[in-house]
């Protein structure tokens, strides 16, 4: 018969956390980086390959879903129920927080069409300068209807306002950005580093300028598959990621 089980290296590691707690309990939900203990903790789990790469758990995946179904019932009270919005994905980082999004609108019964786009302006830890973006593939379906960009973070706000630029030429009924997270950034010679404006309802959560990954979130193509959100520690950075 087969090998006892016991005897078998384990693929996955469970590890017990103290997720943080929101220090605002507004809309759009502030997450600071600290150490305060709340009474409920959740049980998180990622690859064993990952031990040892992170500082902390930002945020669990129940968190993110339980933001999701405020968001839904947001936008549901919000947007037309006898047409259909157009979800815009950005690829690849928010895909999981998209299918999210999506299934709790389905819950909440409201109508809408999935399209998909890329561009990147990531390299490594930082935000590019250089946005990669073909507006010539963004999709029909979004002219003459509401449009959602859902993106997975906005950083600097410089590929989301580019992105926006570009979906006004296909002349939409309206056109929002919708973000799983926002990192709120310190001010550069007089200058917000934020360039987008959106509403706090159309915002997961306000976290601090740190590089965090998982949940479609990536480091070199690395912990987009992790359920949670988690900052990158040293150790993970000197892995270097799938592509190094």
């Amino acid at each position: 018969m087969g090998k006892s089980s016991s005897k078998k290296q384990a693929s996955m590691i469970f590890v017990t956390k103290t997720p943080l707690e929101s220090s605002q309990q507004t809309a759009l939900r502030t997450h600071p980086i600290s150490d305060t203990k709340v009474q409920n903790t959740t049980t998180v789990v990622y690859p064993q390959m990952y031990k040892g790469h992170f500082d902390k758990l930002i945020l669990s995946n129940y968190d993110i879903q339980k933001r999701c179904k405020e968001m839904a019932i947001y936008i549901h009270n919000t947007y037309p129920h006898n047409e259909p919005l157009v979800l815009m994905c950005t690829l690849k980082g928010s895909a999981p927080f998209f299918s999210m999004l999506c299934n709790e609108l389905s819950l909440v019964g409201h109508p809408y069409m999935i399209e998909f786009y890329r561009a990147q302006s990531y390299e490594g830890l930082s935000s590019s300068q250089h946005v990669k973006m073909d507006a010539s593939q963004l999709p029909k379906s979004i002219q003459g209807r509401h449009l959602l960009i859902v993106e997975d973070i906005i950083d600097t706000g410089l590929t989301m306002q580019k992105l926006m630029e570009a979906v006004e030429t296909k002349n939409p009924k309206s056109c929002k950005a919708c973000s799983m997270l926002v990192k709120r950034l310190e001010q550069e010679s007089g200058n917000t580093t934020n360039q987008v404006s959106f509403e706090q309802e159309l915002i997961g959560f306000s976290i601090p300028d740190k590089f965090v990954v998982g949940f479609g979130l990536d480091y070199n193509q690395m912990y987009r598959d992790l359920r949670d959100i988690w900052i990158l520690n040293e150790t993970g950075i000197k892995y270097g990621g799938f592509e190094k």
